[in-house]
């Protein structure tokens, strides 16, 4: 059967086509006759649909995947989005919902899942949904009952392992949309770390990180976290606010790109001033066992390999009292700024290639928190013998003129 190329989509239709066959064969190994997708990371995956519909709480999208191969895919989208969708995915059967614009639409987002599903022949079968660790199904809890109820035979089970042993592994194409974000996330730290002054507010900082972002990428950007000075030091996760960075200070920045929805995500740190000769230890304790976690990243050693490289070094460096409750130094990357597989203690995950890891050993000086926040963090693409680093802003840290 032969398959459309759209006129915007953001891989080649072959890219998909090879994801709805790996996730057939799961499919079929678990007796599941098809997946409803709603969340947006997984509907992007299996449709490249472009639009700014998969952040509205209102109006849900939909992709079913069947498991028999001479069925086909088919997406429900509201009727605005009928153009959209069809123009950027390689689905041909798109199944709007509204009945404002076209006259023979379902009602609603609920009923044209459930006649898709019906046309499929699959309503009465094993159902795969978004239910476990790191998915979402992307409507409202109320619409979500109505929605299972009308499937009044069917069996539903979690499709959460399934989704991330698909995603887990990225291809050549998804691997230049991660290093086009990277490159994008490098040049955004060009820009702002050459820009570092005492006075400047963690916000002005951010501004000059995103907006450099969105020079590079033509997209919205991703993210940005700042943390500086003792009363952010004990911080994680956090924004940028209306602080001033002073001399001595120093700077932990948390940034990503987004590109074609695939995202970077790494750390780098600055001192405004020469740092002191105690943050210089607590640094270089860091930095050394970031890169003994880098070295670990290899196919066959674990997780646990790569956390254990990382915790080792930091006991060497007598930090000891500092990485009291550290147990994750890392997570993978892709259609999630977080997603499995985590490099944590005790975790038995094997490295494979095509992996996208980040490696991220995050600490602070225990318990008053005054000498600094400790956090640098690595894109890295799993190889056939190691790992290629994708995050290009030199790691060592950076000395902003006072």
């Amino acid at each position: 059967m032969s398959h459309r190329e759209p006129n915007y989509a953001m891989f080649p239709t072959a890219e998909y086509l090879d994801r709805v066959e790996r996730a057939r064969e799961r499919m079929d190994a678990h007796g599941i006759d098809a997946i409803i997708i709603t969340a947006k990371e997984n509907g992007i995956y299996f449709s490249g649909i472009r639009t700014i519909g998969w952040n509205s709480k209102h109006r849900p999208l939909g992709i079913i995947v069947p498991r028999d191969n001479s069925k086909p895919v088919i997406s429900v989208v509201a009727e605005s989005l009928f153009d959209v969708a069809y123009q950027s995915s390689w689905i041909e059967e798109v199944r709007p919902w509204g009945g404002w614009r076209i006259a023979d639409a379902a009602p609603d987002p609920l009923t044209a899942i459930h006649d898709a599903c019906e046309q499929l022949g699959v309503a009465d079968g094993t159902i795969g949904l978004e239910l476990g660790y790191g998915q979402r199904i992307a409507m409202s809890q109320t619409d979500f009952e109505d929605l299972t109820g009308r499937f009044t035979k069917a069996t539903f089970v979690d499709v959460g392992p399934l989704m991330w042993e698909l995603r887990m592994i990225k291809s050549a194409r998804e691997v230049e949309k991660l290093r086009k974000a990277a490159d994008a996330t490098t040049r955004a730290y060009e820009k702002a770390f050459a820009e570092l002054r005492p006075g400047m507010t963690e916000r002005e900082l951010g501004s000059l990180l995103l907006s450099e972002m969105v020079l590079q990428t033509g997209e919205m950007p991703g993210f940005i976290m700042v943390r500086s000075g003792i009363e952010k030091y004990g911080m994680v996760n956090v924004e940028p606010f209306e602080r001033p960075i002073q001399p001595g200070e120093l700077i932990v920045v948390d940034a990503g790109a987004n590109y074609h929805y695939y995202w970077s995500d790494y750390m780098r740190m600055a001192s405004m001033g020469e740092p002191s000769a105690e943050q210089r230890r607590f640094f270089d304790a860091n930095l050394a066992a970031q890169r003994a976690g880098v070295a670990a990243v290899k196919p066959g050693n674990t997780m646990n390999d790569v956390f254990s490289a990382c915790y080792d070094v930091l006991m060497e460096h007598d930090m000891k009292e500092h990485v009291p409750g550290l147990e994750r130094v890392g997570h993978g990357l892709g259609l999630d700024v977080h997603e499995p597989p985590s490099i944590a203690k005790g975790s038995d995950t094997v490295i494979e290639p095509g992996m996208v890891l980040t490696v991220e050993p995050i600490f602070w000086d225990r318990p008053d928190h005054v000498v600094g926040n400790f956090a640098i963090e690595d894109i890295l693409l799993v190889t056939e013998n190691g790992s290629e680093t994708l995050s290009g802003f030199p790691i060592e840290l950076y000395i902003a003129d006072c």
